[in-house]
């Protein structure tokens, strides 16, 4: 089982509001298509100021091409929905918007300090190691 961490831009798409109407929900898969599995765990990271984890998920169904966008919607420009991109689809486990764990309070974090994204945050999908997603269930799960 692999753990991920899949970023979400909110200038591009209107994160916060699909967490809260979706249980399930497409994610726009750019890297490491061939190693996500189902089952594998997902932090939901969104970017921009207020910049943190905002939901914990897994992988019910492998990256693949959709025919339709289910969620287009929710894209703010929809030339960025890029229909020719695979997507994993997700299950929330837990959604954390009223209480995210924030990227000011992960850079203090031992474990936590090291995610990919805080070091090098252009990008849309992260591996996140074994440690660091036992910490975010410490914290939050």
């Amino acid at each position: 089982m692999n753990h991920w961490l899949f970023q979400g831009n909110p200038k591009y798409y209107r994160i916060k509001e699909a967490i809260s109407a979706f249980e399930t929900m497409p994610w726009l898969v750019t890297r490491y298509s061939k190693e996500m599995q189902v089952g594998d765990g997902v932090l939901v990271w969104i970017a921009g100021a207020d910049a943190g984890i905002y939901a914990i998920a897994e992988i019910i169904e492998p990256p693949q091409l959709l025919e339709t966008i289910p969620d287009a919607e929710y894209w703010t420009i929809p030339v960025s929905s890029k229909k020719d991109k695979p997507r994993a689809q997700l299950r929330f486990l837990r959604k954390l918007l009223g209480q995210p764990l924030r990227k000011h309070e992960l850079k203090q974090d031992p474990i936590l300090k090291n995610l990919l994204v805080i070091k090098a945050p252009n990008s849309t999908n992260f591996k996140v190691t074994p440690d660091q997603w036992e910490r975010v269930y410490q914290l939050k799960g």
